[in-house]
C-alpha cells in the first residue's frame, strides 16, 4: 500500500488496521491524522468545556491522542461493537483521548511537577563513563541532533522545552504568539512540533541502539 490513491480507498478501519500493522506508516498516518483529527479536536473542546480546563489543552491532547494510537499501535477489529465503521474508530479515538484528559488531571494535582524533555531519553552514560563524562556526552549529542532540524523546528521545539518543564502543553498565547514570529497557523506549528519531536525521538533511538 505504498500510493496515497490506494490509501484514500481503504476503509476508516481499514486505514487504522493497516497503520496499526505497519512500522513504515508515515504516509499512512498522515492521511489518517487529516481523515480524523476535526473529529478528535471536537471531542476534546468539548472535554475542556466541560471540565473548565484551558482549550490548548484540548488541542494538544487531540494531537497526542494519534501520537499514542501511532506508538503502541493496539486497536483491534474484534473490538468494535458497531457496524459503522466511522463511529466505531471515533468512539476509539475519544476513548483514547479521555485517558490522555485523566492523566492531565491527575497530574495537575500533583505539586511542582516537572516534565520530562525530549532529550531526556538519551542514555547518558555507560560503564565507560564517569557521570561528567556521561553529561557532557549526552550534551554533545543533544546539540548534534538539534542541529538537523530545519529553522522553524528549532524555534517552535525551543519554545517547547522552555514550557514543557512544568507545563505539559503550550500555552495558546505563546502559540498566538509563534505564529505571528513564523508566520504560519497555529495549527500549523503543532504539526511542525510533532514532526521535529519524531526526528529527535527516531535519532535517539538510534543512538541508544548503538
Amino acid at each position: 500500500m505504498n500510493t496515497a490513491f490506494e490509501i484514500v480507498q481503504l476503509s476508516d478501519v481499514q486505514l487504522l488496521e493497516l497503520l496499526c500493522s505497519t512500522t513504515d506508516d508515515n504516509v499512512l498516518y498522515s492521511h489518517f491524522v487529516d481523515r480524523f483529527l476535526p473529529h478528535v479536536q471536537k471531542e476534546c473542546l468539548k472535554i475542556c468545556n466541560r471540565r473548565k480546563i484551558d482549550q490548548h489543552v484540548g488541542q494538544q491532547i487531540a494531537h497526542e491522542t494519534f501520537e499514542r494510537v501511532r506508538r503502541y499501535k493496539s486497536f483491534k477489529k474484534d473490538g468494535i461493537k458497531i457496524a459503522h465503521e466511522k463511529k466505531a474508530v471515533i468512539i476509539y479515538l475519544n476513548r483514547v483521548s479521555t485517558h490522555l484528559f485523566n492523566d492531565f488531571y491527575n497530574n495537575e494535582k500533583k505539586e511542582d511537577t516537572v516534565h520530562r524533555t525530549y532529550f531526556d531519553d538519551i542514555i547518558s552514560s555507560h560503564e565507560s563513563y564517569d557521570d561528567i563524562e556521561g553529561l557532557k556526552r549526552k550534551k554533545d549529542i543533544s546539540i548534534a541532533i538539534f542541529k538537523k532540524l530545519n529553522p522553524k523546528e528549532k524555534a517552535i521545539l525551543l519554545k517547547d522545552i522552555e514550557y514543557k518543564r512544568h507545563n505539559k502543553y503550550l500555552p495558546d498565547d505563546v502559540i498566538s504568539v509563534l505564529s505571528q514570529e513564523l508566520n504560519i497557523k497555529p495549527d500549523t506549528i503543532r504539526k511542525i512540533r510533532q514532526r521535529a519531536i519524531e526526528k529527535i525521538k527516531k535519532a535517539i533511538n538510534e543512538i541508544n541502539q548503538n
